[in-house]
């Protein structure tokens, strides 16, 4: 069951980025893995600075959904995992309301958004407690501030429950230590590949 509720394959994003030889990336996924691993040591892996990333979300409310993800990404650079991950949470539930209202149509560019949904995952995965916490984090910021760009628009609903994150905070609510193993086993894999790679390059 948790298989289905996580974040997609890595395969598919390992393939993808392998075949357009994006050695940069991996050396994003590769700070990620050492900075999540040093922070979850010391017990610092569920610092966020709550203030900065509301004020961001804020600004972002205002705007195309593009901006939660160039926002969040910057963030991801900048190695402010959990502020990156809200933004990036937060903008796939405004853009399902964005979509679901007659807007057109919006998708991040696939590029960016395998990497922070990947990138993302790495980080969250160490910890089911910060993962739950930052996803609540986002839900209860889109429950309780309406998305100013489309608010306006006749009609405009948010949706009960957009993505797959009320499902997830339930499942590390009632089994945190399956939903945890899981993580882990996923996160094992990815670390495995991204080291691989990254000693291929070296190699090579």
């Amino acid at each position: 069951m948790m298989r289905k509720i996580l974040i997609t394959s890595f395969l598919f994003c390992f393939l993808y980025i392998f075949g357009q030889n994006e050695n940069m990336d991996f050396l994003l996924y590769k700070n990620v893995l050492e900075k999540s691993d040093s922070l979850f040591a010391i017990g610092k892996i569920s610092e966020i600075d709550s203030k900065m990333v509301m004020d961001l979300a804020k600004k972002s409310d205002k705007e195309y959904p593009l901006k939660y993800f160039e926002n969040s990404f910057q963030l991801f650079k900048d190695s402010k995992y959990n502020e990156s991950a809200f933004l990036y949470y937060l903008g796939k539930m405004r853009t399902t309301d964005f979509n679901n209202h007659g807007n057109g149509h919006f998708e991040p560019s696939t590029d960016d958004n395998v990497i922070l949904e990947e990138g993302l995952f790495i980080y969250m995965a160490l910890d089911a407690d910060n993962f739950m916490k930052v996803l609540k984090m986002a839900k209860d910021f889109y429950r309780t501030n309406d998305y100013f760009y489309i608010s306006k628009n006749k009609g405009y609903q948010k949706v009960n429950s957009p993505e797959i994150y009320s499902e997830l905070i339930t499942a590390i609510e009632n089994n945190k230590s399956k939903v945890q193993q899981e993580l882990s086993l996923q996160r094992d894999e990815m670390k495995k590949h991204i080291l691989e790679y990254l000693q291929y390059i070296k190699s090579n």
